[in-house]
C-alpha cells in the first residue's frame, strides 16, 4: 500500500466534519443522505436513526459510496478536490461501538438521551478510496486499493 498517499488520504478525511453517502435499497433505487462523520484511519463512523432509509438500506445491501470535501465550493475545475470512497458498512452492535470515535460516541448518547434507543452507530470500511485533485490535471484521481 503506498503510505503517502494513504496518510494524504487520511489527512484529507480527518479533515472532514460531513460527507454524503450513497446506498440501494433492495429494488436498486439510490438514496443520499449527508451525515456527520468521524475516522479512525481510513474508516469511517456515523450516527444515525434506527429507522432510517439508509439503515435498511444498509441492512440488506451493505455496499455503499460516499464523497467528501473541505470548505467553500471550489470555484474553478482546478481547484476541485475531494474523496470517492468505495466500502461496506455495517451497524455496530451495543458491544461494538465502543470502537467509535468519542464525538460520534457523544452524538449518539445525546440522540438517545432524547430518544431512547433510536441511534445506531455505523462504520464503514474502505475498499478502495480515490483521492481527487484537479489541480494536478483534470479529473486526476489517485486510488488506494484495499483487500
Amino acid at each position: 500500500m503506498d503510505s503517502d498517499l494513504s496518510n494524504r488520504i487520511a489527512e484529507f478525511i480527518s479533515k472532514c466534519r460531513l460527507c454524503t453517502i450513497a446506498t440501494v435499497d433492495k429494488n436498486g433505487k439510490p438514496n443520499a443522505s449527508t451525515v456527520f462523520i468521524k475516522n479512525i484511519g481510513m474508516d469511517i463512523f456515523f450516527n444515525t436513526t434506527r429507522d432510517s432509509q439508509k439503515i435498511r438500506n444498509i441492512l440488506s445491501n451493505p455496499r455503499v459510496a460516499l464523497t467528501m470535501q473541505q470548505g467553500p465550493p471550489p470555484k474553478t475545475d482546478q481547484e476541485i478536490k475531494g474523496i470517492q470512497y468505495e466500502g461496506i458498512a455495517k451497524v455496530l452492535s451495543d458491544t461494538e461501538i465502543a470502537e467509535a470515535p468519542k464525538a460520534v460516541m457523544a452524538r449518539h448518547k445525546v440522540f438517545n438521551s432524547l430518544k431512547p434507543g433510536q441511534s445506531v452507530i455505523v462504520k464503514v470500511t474502505p475498499s478502495k478510496i480515490y483521492l481527487i485533485d484537479y489541480s494536478r490535471g483534470f479529473r486526476h484521481r489517485d486510488l488506494l486499493q484495499f483487500k
